[in-house]
Parts: C-alpha cells; structure tokens; sequence
C-alpha cells in the first residue's frame, strides 16, 4: 500500500510536466501558425483601378524589391470591395498598403490593429483616417501615410506665368466628390493668378461637348483639364483642339494622352510610389505609425510644348519643354 502511494507521487508530476510541454508547444506552433511571416508578400489594398494606379504600384515595387506585393484592387462602389477587404484581413498581412481615398475610406473604420500606410490620397482629413490638416500627428494610431492634393496650383501659377492673366475654363462632373473639390480649388485659387475661373458641368459623354461649347463661348481664353476620373473622358476631344491651335490648353489629367496642351503639370505617380515605399521600409523596420505624422507630398512632372508655346504667346527663358 505505502508502495503505491509511493509510486503515484512520483508518476503524478511527471504526467502533468509532460502535458504541460504539450500544451506550450501546441500553443507556441498555433500561435505562429497565426502571425505573418517575415518574408509573406505585403498587402496592397487599391481603389479604384486607373492608369496611374500602375504608375503607384511600380515605384513601389522598385522601392520595396525583393520584397513581393500581393495586390487587391476593387470597385469604387458596391459590396466586393468589403469581401475583398475582408479576405485580406483575414490573412492578418504585416502591412497593408492602401492607395487611393475610395480604398481608405473603406479601411480606416475597420482595420485597427494591422499597420497601415496609405498613399495616392488627396484629403486623407475626410476619411475618418485624420482630425484636421492643422495637426497631421493626430491620426488613428495604427495608420500613416502620405496626403497629394490635386496640382491645380502649380498648374495655375506655371500657366499664368506662361500664358499670362486671363479666363480659364474648367468641365467638371458635379457627381464626382473629386471633381467638385478640384473645382472648388481652382475658383478659389485661380484669382490669386490673374485668372477669371470659369466652370460648367457634365455628367455624361453626350453632355461634354456642348459643355465646353459653353466655356468658349463665355470667354475661356485657356481650357483646363483637371486631375479627375471624368475629364479623362473628355480630355482627348480638348487635346485634340490644341493640337489643332484652336484654343490652348493646360492640363494635370494624369491618364490621357497630353499632347496638344501647352503645358501639362501633373503628379508623378511613380515618384509617389518610391516615396510611399520608404514610408512603408520606416514601419516595417519597427517605428509605430502612431509617431509618425502624414505628410504632404506633390511630386511633379512639369513639361510645356516649345512649338505651342511659340504659337499662342512664346516662352520665358528658362521653361521646360519636351
């Protein structure tokens, strides 16, 4: 009797120390099973697709290889985008890039934990990412990234100087949220120039050529094209105008063919790209998003027509041309 008692105490730890290790080695396996691994692709989460989109994803490429992208691009509008989300959260990525404001706006409320660096944002103030422009430190705290508003000042002072004052015309789509804060920066702006704004509206591809009609017709001596999904569509018609000499035109579209504007002054996407890779290299290498604050960053390509230029009023010395 007093022998198995014995033999008991002792058999007893020795069972309880074995599922112990059992147990912590589960738990240590599943734990990793959970986390990202340090060599899994990052996240890249975009909105909505365009050719500047491609342009953002290459300078990112070149400034984050060999490390690889694993890229989810979604609709502006409509449920996919919550599911695509959703699978790449699921996935618990190390970081999640996102570019563009449609693909923040869906970010910023549910994502909390994951680091998250943005880019190719105009306002990032109006997607619940930031508080106000005043205080770029306070933002949610697993976020940062990189505000660009559209180059409409640039464009405006370049084009002043080159063409001198007079009235612009700018056609906007009043559905686009985009579109009508552009041209609410260029009527704001362009008196700061010696530039009369005047603006029309069209919401479809049947409606732009009256429009622009209409501008003429009021006075619009420069046409402008700004940096908006809807004057893509109608920027070749306009181009085609310059490169004909029947009216001069300054445009920032980034995804149209700008021959036959006389000055083109718009973001370089790729440049936005290596600079949003660097931001993305700072967090990976362990600084908190938290600490760091977004920042402003307009990176441009700047090219006026020498032969246009001659046309319509010559240039100052020291223009760039192409």
């Amino acid at each position: 009797m007093s022998f198995f008692c014995s033999f008991s105490r002792r058999r007893f730890p020795v069972r309880r120390r074995h599922f112990l290790v059992v147990f912590l080695l589960g738990a240590a396996l599943a734990g990793w099973g959970c986390g990202p691994r340090p060599d899994s692709p990052l996240a890249v989460f975009a909105s909505p697709d365009s050719p500047h989109l491609r342009q953002v994803l290459a300078g990112l490429q070149a400034g984050l290889a060999p490390q690889p992208l694993e890229v989810t691009v979604i609709p502006e509008f409509g449920p996919k985008g919550d599911e695509a989300l959703q699978k790449l959260r699921d996935k618990h990525p190390r970081l999640i890039l996102v570019l563009g404001s449609p693909a923040l706006v869906r970010v910023t409320p549910v994502e909390k934990v994951s680091p998250v660096v943005f880019a190719m944002v105009a306002n990032p103030y109006v997607t619940g990412a930031a508080d106000t422009p005043e205080h770029p430190d306070l933002h949610q705290k697993n976020l940062t990234g990189i505000a660009s508003p559209p180059p409409v000042g640039a464009a405006l002072e370049q084009g002043a100087r080159l063409l001198g004052p007079g009235p612009w015309g700018l056609l906007y789509d009043p559905r686009e949220g985009q579109a009508v804060e552009v041209a609410k920066l260029f009527t704001e702006l362009a008196p700061g120039h010696g530039i009369t704004p005047l603006t029309e509206t069209s919401s479809a591809a049947a409606d732009d050529l009256p429009a622009l009609r209409r501008l003429l017709a009021r006075g619009a001596r420069v046409l402008y094209v700004p940096p908006t999904f809807g004057a893509a569509r109608y920027a070749p018609l306009v181009m085609a105008w310059g490169r004909e000499r029947q009216v001069p035109v300054v445009s920032s579209q980034p995804d149209a063919d700008h021959r036959g504007a006389v000055l083109f002054v718009a973001l370089d996407y790729q440049a936005l790209g290596q600079k949003a890779a660097v931001l993305a290299k700072r967090v990976l290498a362990g600084d908190s998003p938290e600490k760091i604050p977004i920042a402003e960053e307009m990176p441009l390509k700047v090219e006026a027509d020498e032969g246009l230029l001659a046309y319509w009023s010559g240039y100052p010395k020291g223009a760039q041309t192409r």
